[in-house]
């Protein structure tokens, strides 16, 4: 049986988010914190864009990459 991965909205709860990234909304938290990424204000209230969750998963190093 293969199990297909959910269509992620465009804009997304602070737990969508951390699901989105496979962590803990309190690392999102930490994440938002320190800059690396910014929600957006929707008409529901706090969101994050799948854009801005992407861009952050691409400013990640490869594995065994230094880090700036």
């Amino acid at each position: 049986m293969t199990r297909s991965l959910p269509s992620w909205p465009a804009l997304m709860t602070r737990d969508s988010a951390a699901a989105y990234l496979d962590m803990s909304p309190r690392k999102l938290d930490d994440l938002q914190a320190q800059g690396h990424v910014i929600p957006v204000k929707s008409h529901s209230g706090k969101r994050f864009a799948r854009s801005e969750l992407d861009r952050y998963v691409e400013s990640l190093p490869e594995w065994g990459e230094k880090s700036a």
